[in-house]
Protein backbone atom coordinates (compact mmCIF):
# COMPACT_ATOMS: atom_id res chain seq x y z
CA UNK A 1 0.00 0.00 0.00
CA UNK A 2 2.77 2.21 0.82
CA UNK A 3 4.44 1.77 -2.36
CA UNK A 4 1.60 2.02 -4.54
CA UNK A 5 0.38 5.62 -2.92
CA UNK A 6 4.42 6.48 -3.71
CA UNK A 7 3.49 5.71 -7.35
CA UNK A 8 0.57 7.80 -6.79
CA UNK A 9 2.25 10.80 -5.53
CA UNK A 10 4.92 10.47 -8.79
CA UNK A 11 2.00 10.01 -11.12
CA UNK A 12 -0.27 12.74 -10.32
CA UNK A 13 0.66 16.65 -11.57
CA UNK A 14 -1.67 19.39 -9.49
CA UNK A 15 0.01 19.98 -6.01
CA UNK A 16 -0.06 22.36 -3.05
CA UNK A 17 2.04 23.30 -0.20
CA UNK A 18 0.28 25.21 2.77
CA UNK A 19 1.90 26.87 5.55
CA UNK A 20 -1.25 27.30 8.23
CA UNK A 21 -0.05 29.66 11.35
CA UNK A 22 -2.38 29.96 14.18
CA UNK A 23 -2.05 32.20 17.04
CA UNK A 24 -4.41 34.18 19.21
CA UNK A 25 -1.84 37.19 19.35
CA UNK A 26 -3.48 37.92 16.25
CA UNK A 27 -6.51 39.06 19.17
CA UNK A 28 -4.36 40.41 22.06
CA UNK A 29 -4.65 37.15 23.61
CA UNK A 30 -2.52 34.08 25.09
CA UNK A 31 -4.18 31.15 26.62
CA UNK A 32 -6.19 28.18 25.81
CA UNK A 33 -5.13 27.24 21.89
CA UNK A 34 -2.59 29.49 22.00
CA UNK A 35 -0.06 28.69 18.35
CA UNK A 36 -0.45 26.02 16.01
CA UNK A 37 2.03 25.89 12.81
CA UNK A 38 0.70 23.47 10.09
CA UNK A 39 2.41 22.54 7.30
CA UNK A 40 0.21 20.19 4.64
CA UNK A 41 0.82 18.71 1.24
CA UNK A 42 -1.89 17.99 -1.44
CA UNK A 43 -2.00 16.06 -4.22
CA UNK A 44 -4.28 15.11 -6.98
CA UNK A 45 -4.58 11.21 -7.42
CA UNK A 46 -5.33 10.01 -11.26
CA UNK A 47 -5.73 6.77 -10.19
CA UNK A 48 -8.21 5.00 -7.87
CA UNK A 49 -6.79 4.68 -4.08
CA UNK A 50 -9.36 2.70 -1.58
CA UNK A 51 -12.15 4.56 -3.68
CA UNK A 52 -13.14 3.73 -7.29
CA UNK A 53 -12.15 6.19 -9.60
CA UNK A 54 -15.29 7.85 -11.36
CA UNK A 55 -15.66 10.55 -13.79
CA UNK A 56 -17.96 12.58 -11.57
CA UNK A 57 -15.34 12.45 -8.32
CA UNK A 58 -11.51 14.11 -7.57
CA UNK A 59 -9.66 11.99 -5.62
CA UNK A 60 -6.90 14.05 -3.39
CA UNK A 61 -4.43 13.15 -0.97
CA UNK A 62 -3.86 15.11 2.33
CA UNK A 63 -0.56 14.86 4.31
CA UNK A 64 -0.28 17.45 7.43
CA UNK A 65 2.47 17.68 9.61
CA UNK A 66 1.42 20.22 12.67
CA UNK A 67 2.60 21.40 16.05
CA UNK A 68 -0.05 23.11 18.41
CA UNK A 69 0.40 24.52 21.97
CA UNK A 70 -2.26 24.67 24.35
CA UNK A 71 -1.74 26.82 28.16
CA UNK A 72 -3.92 27.70 30.69
CA UNK A 73 -4.69 31.69 31.56
CA UNK A 74 -1.99 31.94 33.91
CA UNK A 75 1.38 31.17 32.46
CA UNK A 76 3.19 32.91 35.74
CA UNK A 77 1.99 30.16 38.30
CA UNK A 78 4.03 26.90 39.57
CA UNK A 79 0.81 25.66 41.50
CA UNK A 80 -1.83 23.93 39.47
CA UNK A 81 -4.59 25.42 41.77
CA UNK A 82 -4.36 28.60 40.03
CA UNK A 83 -4.62 26.55 36.17
CA UNK A 84 -7.93 26.39 34.18
CA UNK A 85 -6.58 23.87 32.24
CA UNK A 86 -3.23 21.89 31.52
CA UNK A 87 -0.83 23.02 29.77
CA UNK A 88 -0.26 20.63 26.47
CA UNK A 89 1.95 19.95 23.84
CA UNK A 90 0.88 18.37 20.35
CA UNK A 91 3.02 17.25 17.72
CA UNK A 92 1.56 15.07 14.93
CA UNK A 93 1.29 13.84 11.50
CA UNK A 94 -1.69 12.82 9.74
CA UNK A 95 -2.88 11.32 6.39
CA UNK A 96 -5.97 12.05 4.32
CA UNK A 97 -8.37 10.87 1.55
CA UNK A 98 -10.45 13.07 0.08
CA UNK A 99 -13.23 11.67 -2.52
CA UNK A 100 -14.64 15.03 -3.81
CA UNK A 101 -17.98 15.06 -5.88
CA UNK A 102 -19.92 17.96 -7.77
CA UNK A 103 -21.99 18.94 -4.34
CA UNK A 104 -20.83 16.43 -1.92
CA UNK A 105 -17.52 15.29 -0.43
CA UNK A 106 -15.87 12.65 1.57
CA UNK A 107 -12.69 13.16 4.15
CA UNK A 108 -11.12 9.64 5.40
CA UNK A 109 -8.30 10.33 7.76
CA UNK A 110 -5.61 8.96 10.07
CA UNK A 111 -3.47 11.28 12.71
CA UNK A 112 -0.70 10.09 14.96
CA UNK A 113 1.64 11.82 17.09
CA UNK A 114 3.00 12.57 20.75
CA UNK A 115 2.34 14.91 24.08
CA UNK A 116 4.95 16.11 26.57
CA UNK A 117 8.08 18.00 26.30
CA UNK A 118 8.82 15.35 23.71
CA UNK A 119 6.09 17.61 21.63
CA UNK A 120 8.52 20.62 21.73
CA UNK A 121 5.43 23.21 21.74
CA UNK A 122 6.74 24.45 25.72
CA UNK A 123 10.45 24.67 24.55
CA UNK A 124 9.10 26.44 20.90
CA UNK A 125 6.53 28.69 22.93
CA UNK A 126 9.71 29.76 25.75
CA UNK A 127 11.86 30.55 23.13
CA UNK A 128 9.25 32.83 21.06
CA UNK A 129 8.56 34.58 24.36
CA UNK A 130 12.39 34.90 24.94
CA UNK A 131 12.76 36.63 21.72
CA UNK A 132 9.91 39.06 22.40
CA UNK A 133 11.02 39.76 25.89
CA UNK A 134 7.98 38.24 26.96
CA UNK A 135 7.51 36.33 30.15
CA UNK A 136 8.12 33.23 29.44
CA UNK A 137 5.25 30.38 30.77
CA UNK A 138 6.17 28.34 33.51
CA UNK A 139 5.12 24.84 31.33
CA UNK A 140 4.28 22.98 35.02
CA UNK A 141 2.61 19.46 35.12
CA UNK A 142 2.26 19.70 31.36
CA UNK A 143 0.24 16.68 29.83
CA UNK A 144 3.00 13.74 30.09
CA UNK A 145 4.47 11.80 27.37
CA UNK A 146 1.93 9.82 24.97
CA UNK A 147 1.91 8.48 21.84
CA UNK A 148 -1.83 9.52 20.80
CA UNK A 149 -3.84 8.43 17.50
CA UNK A 150 -7.09 9.15 15.88
CA UNK A 151 -9.15 7.91 13.16
CA UNK A 152 -11.69 10.73 11.61
CA UNK A 153 -14.46 10.71 9.08
CA UNK A 154 -15.64 13.85 7.22
CA UNK A 155 -19.03 14.46 4.95
CA UNK A 156 -19.65 17.52 3.51
CA UNK A 157 -22.49 18.51 1.32
CA UNK A 158 -23.14 21.76 -0.83
CA UNK A 159 -25.92 23.67 -1.07
CA UNK A 160 -25.80 26.22 -4.10
CA UNK A 161 -27.80 29.51 -3.55
CA UNK A 162 -26.65 30.98 -7.01
CA UNK A 163 -23.65 31.73 -8.41
CA UNK A 164 -21.85 33.53 -5.95
CA UNK A 165 -23.05 31.93 -2.72
CA UNK A 166 -23.56 28.52 -1.02
CA UNK A 167 -24.31 26.14 1.82
CA UNK A 168 -22.07 23.98 3.11
CA UNK A 169 -23.07 21.47 6.01
CA UNK A 170 -19.73 19.36 7.35
CA UNK A 171 -20.17 16.35 9.74
CA UNK A 172 -17.81 14.69 11.20
CA UNK A 173 -16.53 12.08 14.21
CA UNK A 174 -13.19 11.17 15.45
CA UNK A 175 -12.37 8.32 17.28
CA UNK A 176 -8.94 7.33 19.17
CA UNK A 177 -6.67 7.58 22.30
CA UNK A 178 -6.45 11.63 21.24
CA UNK A 179 -9.72 12.18 20.86
CA UNK A 180 -13.56 11.14 20.62
CA UNK A 181 -16.01 13.43 19.49
CA UNK A 182 -18.80 13.91 17.19
CA UNK A 183 -19.25 17.49 14.97
CA UNK A 184 -21.52 19.51 13.00
CA UNK A 185 -20.52 22.27 11.03
CA UNK A 186 -23.00 24.74 8.92
CA UNK A 187 -20.77 27.77 6.96
CA UNK A 188 -22.03 29.99 4.51
CA UNK A 189 -19.64 31.27 1.53
CA UNK A 190 -20.24 34.41 -0.79
CA UNK A 191 -18.47 35.90 -3.16
CA UNK A 192 -16.50 34.89 -6.06
CA UNK A 193 -16.05 30.68 -5.90
CA UNK A 194 -15.13 27.91 -8.05
CA UNK A 195 -17.20 24.15 -8.88
CA UNK A 196 -16.86 22.72 -5.38
CA UNK A 197 -14.12 20.10 -6.97
CA UNK A 198 -11.85 22.97 -7.78
CA UNK A 199 -12.64 25.24 -4.68
CA UNK A 200 -10.62 26.65 -2.00
CA UNK A 201 -13.61 26.35 0.22
CA UNK A 202 -12.31 22.80 0.54
CA UNK A 203 -8.80 23.16 0.08
CA UNK A 204 -9.44 20.82 -2.94
CA UNK A 205 -6.63 21.63 -5.92
CA UNK A 206 -7.58 23.00 -8.96
CA UNK A 207 -7.81 21.93 -12.42
CA UNK A 208 -8.66 25.22 -13.93
CA UNK A 209 -6.92 28.88 -13.63
CA UNK A 210 -10.08 30.59 -12.40
CA UNK A 211 -9.64 33.03 -9.12
CA UNK A 212 -11.60 33.31 -6.52
CA UNK A 213 -12.70 35.88 -3.64
CA UNK A 214 -14.86 34.71 -1.47
CA UNK A 215 -15.70 35.19 2.51
CA UNK A 216 -17.04 32.44 4.68
CA UNK A 217 -19.11 32.50 8.13
CA UNK A 218 -20.18 29.52 9.98
CA UNK A 219 -20.92 27.84 13.37
CA UNK A 220 -20.73 24.47 14.83
CA UNK A 221 -21.20 22.02 17.55
CA UNK A 222 -19.41 19.43 19.21
CA UNK A 223 -19.90 16.99 21.97
CA UNK A 224 -16.22 16.14 23.35
CA UNK A 225 -16.26 11.92 25.05
CA UNK A 226 -12.35 12.65 25.47
CA UNK A 227 -9.85 15.20 24.96
CA UNK A 228 -6.99 13.85 26.17
CA UNK A 229 -4.87 17.21 25.75
CA UNK A 230 -7.45 18.21 28.74
CA UNK A 231 -8.69 14.98 30.48
CA UNK A 232 -5.12 12.93 30.14
CA UNK A 233 -5.52 9.05 28.68
CA UNK A 234 -7.97 6.78 30.95
CA UNK A 235 -5.58 4.22 29.69
CA UNK A 236 -2.45 6.12 31.73
CA UNK A 237 -2.62 7.68 34.95
CA UNK A 238 1.10 9.30 34.24
CA UNK A 239 -0.39 13.19 33.96
CA UNK A 240 0.44 15.29 37.46
CA UNK A 241 -2.30 17.32 36.83
CA UNK A 242 -5.65 17.53 34.19
CA UNK A 243 -9.00 18.85 34.23
CA UNK A 244 -12.28 18.01 33.25
CA UNK A 245 -13.30 18.64 29.43
CA UNK A 246 -16.76 20.57 29.09
CA UNK A 247 -18.99 17.93 26.85
CA UNK A 248 -20.94 20.84 24.64
CA UNK A 249 -18.37 23.22 22.56
CA UNK A 250 -19.39 25.80 20.60
CA UNK A 251 -18.25 27.88 18.08
CA UNK A 252 -18.44 30.57 15.60
CA UNK A 253 -15.94 31.02 12.39
CA UNK A 254 -15.28 34.16 9.91
CA UNK A 255 -12.72 34.80 7.14
CA UNK A 256 -12.27 35.39 3.38
CA UNK A 257 -9.83 33.36 0.94
CA UNK A 258 -7.85 34.98 -2.24
CA UNK A 259 -6.59 32.73 -4.78
CA UNK A 260 -4.66 33.46 -7.51
CA UNK A 261 -3.41 31.05 -10.20
CA UNK A 262 -0.31 29.97 -7.84
CA UNK A 263 -1.29 31.43 -4.74
CA UNK A 264 -3.78 31.52 -2.00
CA UNK A 265 -4.62 33.40 0.71
CA UNK A 266 -6.52 32.75 3.68
CA UNK A 267 -7.49 34.74 7.11
CA UNK A 268 -9.59 33.59 9.56
CA UNK A 269 -11.11 33.98 13.07
CA UNK A 270 -12.09 31.04 15.36
CA UNK A 271 -14.54 31.85 18.67
CA UNK A 272 -14.98 28.41 20.70
CA UNK A 273 -16.54 28.39 24.12
CA UNK A 274 -15.16 27.43 27.23
CA UNK A 275 -13.66 24.05 27.35
CA UNK A 276 -13.05 23.56 30.94
CA UNK A 277 -15.26 24.65 33.68
CA UNK A 278 -12.71 27.25 35.18
CA UNK A 279 -11.84 28.55 31.82
CA UNK A 280 -13.36 31.22 29.62
CA UNK A 281 -14.55 31.08 26.26
CA UNK A 282 -11.73 32.07 23.35
CA UNK A 283 -10.88 33.88 20.28
CA UNK A 284 -7.81 33.09 17.70
CA UNK A 285 -6.65 33.94 14.34
CA UNK A 286 -5.11 32.13 11.56
CA UNK A 287 -3.53 33.27 8.62
CA UNK A 288 -2.90 30.30 5.68
CA UNK A 289 -0.41 30.91 2.47
CA UNK A 290 -0.31 27.93 0.08
CA UNK A 291 1.85 27.65 -3.10
CA UNK A 292 0.70 25.51 -5.85
CA UNK A 293 3.22 23.53 -8.04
Amino acid sequence: MVLFLGFQVLESQNQQLDIKISNDKFVFQDKYYTSGLHISYRKYLKNKFLFKQQKSQRLQLNILVGNETYTPSNLSSFNTNDFDRPYAGWLFVGVELAKIKFKSALFLSVESGITGEESLAGKLQNAFHELLNIEKPTWQDEIAYKWLFNFKIKQVYDIPLGNSTSIQNHSSVSVGSKDIYLKNSLFLFFGKFNTLQNSSRLNALSSVSKKEFFGFIGGSYKYVALNTLIQGSPFNDSDAFTSIAEKNIYSLQAGSVLRTRRNIFKLEYIYNSKETPLSTSHIFGAFTFGFVF
